[in-house]
């Protein structure tokens, strides 16, 4: 199965080790994946409210680029799904802002037709690879792991988007946590806001706010945490010591990205998905 892969800025910088633990793991699921080297940021979701044909030529630029591969978009950040799902939305609703994207993108040969497909890492797993070939492919199943997963908001909300009917309900990481062989743990907050987007302005929102989702999944038996999401990653895992001390606690609670938890099912070591490279250390999952 072949991607136009777009890792985002996170990924490439301070969570570098979700992009080495993704290529890992897209070898090991045959999944081959084309970066779109020349790919701008998507500009976060601030961006939107400053320049709007700004935003939307950034997003569409990047869709322009998988289509003209003749490739579905894959991405491993939750923003950045949001605002390529919202770009191809407006681009296909409003044909005069299309226009205006198209006339900037023709400065570099580029024009986007609104046929590119966007999906992100988890959909990929179920919708391309399926159930019953993730199976197969479990080689370390995870017996024994009880995990938290922590969604976020942009990879389900707002759920008009995504077409779901109860966005606070997914179920689809407790689901592939079973797949892998672990037990997924329930508990307060698994679908609620992480607070990266609010901790340029006030990081004591976002310590506030992810020190109660963290306290929950440990309170509820998680021997880790796992997020489909780069940015929530950087608040649950980075954020986590500064969370201690707020909360008065001690938390020493993993975190895992998404790649990097399928990789441990698929056999891969803790060094390949640079498992050493967290805040907060995941030795104890050995």
């Amino acid at each position: 199965m072949k991607f136009a892969y777009y890792p985002g800025c996170s990924a490439k910088s301070t969570c570098a080790e979700l992009n080495v633990a993704m290529r890992k793991v897209a070898v090991a699921l045959d999944l081959q994946l084309t970066e779109l080297e020349s790919a701008t940021c998507t500009g976060a979701r601030e961006i939107r409210a400053i320049d709007p044909v700004g935003f939307l030529a950034l997003n569409v630029r990047i869709l322009a680029l998988a289509e003209r591969d003749q490739l579905p978009l894959m991405t491993i950040c939750n923003t950045c799904t949001l605002n390529l799902i919202d770009a191809n939305a407006i681009f296909a609703e409003d044909a005069d802002l299309a226009r205006q994207v198209n006339l900037r993108l023709a400065e570099e040969g580029l024009e986007y037709k609104g046929t590119t497909r966007v999906t992100h890492f988890l959909w990929v797993l179920f919708e391309d690879i399926g159930a019953e070939r993730l199976r197969e492919l479990v080689v370390n199943p995870l017996t024994g792991l009880s995990v938290a997963a922590f969604y976020g908001c942009h990879i389900t909300r707002p759920p008009g988007k995504y077409g779901f009917i109860d966005s606070r309900n997914n179920q689809s990481l407790e689901q592939l946590s079973m797949l892998l062989g672990c037990k997924p743990v329930d508990y307060t907050g698994r679908t609620e806001c992480c607070g990266f987007h609010t901790a340029a302005h006030d990081e004591r929102i976002s310590i506030k706010l992810t020190g109660q989702h963290i306290q929950s999944a440990k309170t509820n038996g998680a021997d880790a945490m796992v997020t489909p999401c780069p940015l929530c990653h950087t608040v649950l895992d980075s954020f986590q010591k500064e969370i201690e001390k707020d909360a008065g606690t001690k938390l020493d609670m993993p975190v895992l990205h998404l790649p990097q938890l399928v990789g441990l099912a698929l056999g891969m070591s803790h060094e390949e998905l640079r498992l050493g490279s967290h805040v907060v250390s995941t030795e104890a999952l050995r």
